[in-house]
């Protein structure tokens, strides 16, 4: 990846060959559009509301293969392209008429399917998740909400629906604030860091793991966690003692 913005706003991207499957995200800030001082500014979901929402189709794929190659600064191989158009994976596109404007790509699979390094996002096992590996927005319709209705019409698919996915994770370049704050505002919280995750050129970058549980599920309680819970427990009775001891 270089380091010069590509001409298209874009949520991430890393290509592991092992198991063809993209390793990251990123975002530019998604908002309202702009408007001249003559025009009456629309909310962002009313703009995103005119686009046609559907899965992506094998017709499709030229378009997919242009967006991704303008929002990615990898070449990825032809079975990627192929996974995404012909239902290997969820794959939901926004589109201006027939053009292309946003696209989303997710995998739901058990857990025990994920790399090691995803595998401790929860302790229930045998669990469906969902992976969110790429979304792109073309640069001439961002900041239009798009990205937004994309998480959003994916989460609802996703709660209180079959397999009942227990969380939804995905990657991001850790110095990526845009993408932090996005995924923030939509209700994922930090869960890992991945020191060295991403190779950029020819160095290395680290990543971190945002997750949201769904459907009933909850992060897991760290030691930690049970050791404030019991301090406080006794901590604040023992204050509430020696403030009236005080008096």
């Amino acid at each position: 990846m270089n380091t010069s913005r590509s001409t298209t706003s874009h949520l991430g991207w890393s290509f592991d060959p092992k198991s063809r499957r993209s390793r990251g995200l990123w975002i530019d800030e998604d908002g309202m559009t702009p408007s001249s001082s003559s025009e009456v500014l629309k909310p962002a979901e009313s703009l995103a509301d005119s686009f046609t929402l559907r899965k992506l189709k094998p017709y499709d794929r030229l378009a997919v293969e242009t967006l991704c190659n303008e929002s990615f600064p990898i070449q990825y191989p032809d079975c990627w392209y192929d996974e995404v158009v012909s239902g290997g994976l969820t794959s939901t596109g926004l589109f201006d008429g027939e053009n292309l404007a946003a696209m989303i790509v997710s995998e739901t699979k058990f857990l025990t399917d994920c790399n090691l390094e995803d595998q401790d996002i929860i302790s229930e096992s045998n669990v469906h998740v969902t992976y969110i590996l790429s979304i792109a927005v073309n640069k001439k319709f961002r900041r239009l909400g798009l990205a937004t209705r994309l998480l959003n019409n994916l989460m609802a698919s996703l709660i209180d629906h079959p397999p009942y996915t227990r969380v939804v994770f995905l990657h991001v370049l850790s110095t990526n604030s845009a993408a932090l704050s996005f995924y923030k505002m939509h209700g994922f919280e930090f869960h890992a860091s991945l020191p060295d995750y991403y190779r950029i050129g020819d160095q290395y970058a680290d990543g971190c793991t945002y997750v949201k549980y769904t459907n009933g599920s909850h992060a897991q309680i760290s030691f930690s966690d049970v050791c404030k819970t019991f301090g406080s427990t006794i901590c604040m009775p023992l204050k509430a003692i020696c403030k009236m001891l005080s008096f």
